[in-house]
């Protein structure tokens, strides 16, 4: 059998400190975003809250012209002029949405800095809070990164 001693023990510290180190600067560089990245980011995340205002204000448009339809029947061309631009809109908030949803959830699987607790609400606020919940994890986890 070998003999343990203080020097190889010491190696072996030295060694696995290194191990540490590496996985810290791998972790680093998985995380890193640059400025332009992380306002580009945030742009899009608060990105869905302002077209869900456009969407209640164009809703409130289209309105007095659903009031009229009570008296005529509308043509598929004005129907498809007035209701158009909110299927339009509405889709690309969903598409955008989901797509924010991925990009966070993949963010915060990667992120080995937060505790497994931590992780749960943060998706949990994603999933009830929706839109709502994207601008907050942003400013906290992505602009203020400690890394």
């Amino acid at each position: 059998m070998a003999k343990v001693t203080r020097k190889s023990l010491a190696g072996n510290y030295f060694k696995l400190n290194g191990k540490r180190k590496r996985i810290g600067l791998t972790l680093q560089k998985l995380l890193f975003m640059s400025r332009s990245s992380k306002l580009f980011i945030g742009l899009l995340s608060f990105l869905p809250i302002i077209l869900l205002v456009v969407l209640f204000f164009m809703l409130l448009r289209i309105f007095p012209s659903i009031i009229e339809w009570n008296n005529y029947e509308p043509a598929a061309q004005e129907m498809f002029s007035v209701f158009g631009p909110l299927f339009i809109i509405g889709f690309g908030m969903g598409i955008l949405s989901l797509g924010l949803l991925i990009f966070f959830i993949m963010h915060l699987v990667r992120n080995k800095t937060m505790d497994s607790t931590e992780r749960i609400i943060w998706i949990l606020v994603f999933l009830f809070a929706g839109v709502i919940g994207y601008p907050i994890y942003w400013y906290m986890r992505v602009w203020k990164n400690e890394l």
